[in-house]
């Protein structure tokens, strides 16, 4: 059985990776297929229409968001039961030093409706600030973000923090806040047409668990994180600390609310969904 699967080449997908290198997958008679999407939720889901892969790992509210407007998938379950702590960015010479500062805003996202857009709108909205002083620059992925920032193309870009950590020890980007999310970081989203000619993915997720033991039970976990993702060692420490991979876990239906809820009021969508037409 072949199954493709895609995420970002962030730390949160190392499970996925350590099964892989150690033949999980293949224990269970699993030709696993994995794709880095530097783009983010947008670029998978993208790829998710297309047929191009079949499974992916996406933030929660940009998978809600995707198949709210059409896309042919469904939240199968979680994936990271943590919240995804975003770092809130600037340029080196930014004159911006306060995410509570109120007026107008160019954030760098890497699409429209992506986890950086969104939580872009999530953090004004906690914050008090006026959404519609909140405009857009589109560069694709962290490597535009950078190079926006440092050209003053724009002002704050929201990413997960240890990720651009070493950007901000160099002191190519500045970190002037932080933003978590009020509900499970990332989903595994399954295309229905995957669904249809794969059916049972029990495999997949007793690989994922394999892997995820191997993981807690290295001598030093978040040294190997540190290594494998080129991050400090405090920082890997201090995400491996968070970070709670879930088993078995749905979507409960009261994040679900809280995240719909989010979407349309930052006009992502236009009404509410039903869990049901989201969700497995």
């Amino acid at each position: 059985m072949k199954i493709r699967c895609g995420g970002v080449p962030e730390h949160f997908n190392y499970p996925w990776h350590v099964a892989m290198e150690q033949g999980y997958f293949k224990e269970e008679d699993i030709e696993l297929e994995w794709t880095d999407y530097k783009g983010g939720t947008g670029a998978m889901c993208q790829d998710l229409t297309s047929d191009i892969i079949d499974v992916a790992t996406l933030l929660t509210e940009g998978a809600i968001a995707a198949i709210a407007q059409g896309n042919p998938s469904v939240i199968d379950r979680v994936y990271v039961a943590s919240p995804l702590i975003w770092g809130i960015h600037t340029g080196a010479q930014s004159v911006h030093t306060n995410p509570n500062t109120s007026g107008p805003i160019r954030y760098a996202v890497s699409r429209m409706g992506s986890g950086s857009h969104l939580m872009a709108l999530v953090d004004r909205m906690q914050r008090g600030l006026d959404l519609n002083d909140a405009s857009w620059e589109l560069i694709q992925n962290l490597d535009g973000a950078r190079i926006s920032l440092q050209k003053n193309e724009s002002d704050y870009f929201l990413w997960e923090k240890n990720m651009t950590a070493p950007y901000v020890y160099l002191g190519e980007l500045r970190r002037i806040g932080e933003c978590p999310t009020p509900w499970p970081s990332v989903v595994i989203t399954i295309s229905n047409s995957a669904r249809s000619r794969i059916g049972n993915f029990d495999g997949m997720y007793r690989a994922l668990e394999k892997a995820i033991q191997f993981i807690q039970h290295l001598p030093k976990p978040a040294e190997t994180i540190a290594d494998i993702y080129q991050l400090k060692k405090e920082d890997a420490e201090d995400w491996y600390s968070r970070i709670e991979w879930a088993h078995s876990q749905p979507l409960l239906e009261s994040h679900f609310d809280t995240i719909s809820e989010v979407l349309v009021a930052a006009n992502i969508l236009n009404v509410t969904p039903t869990y049901d037409s989201v969700c497995k």
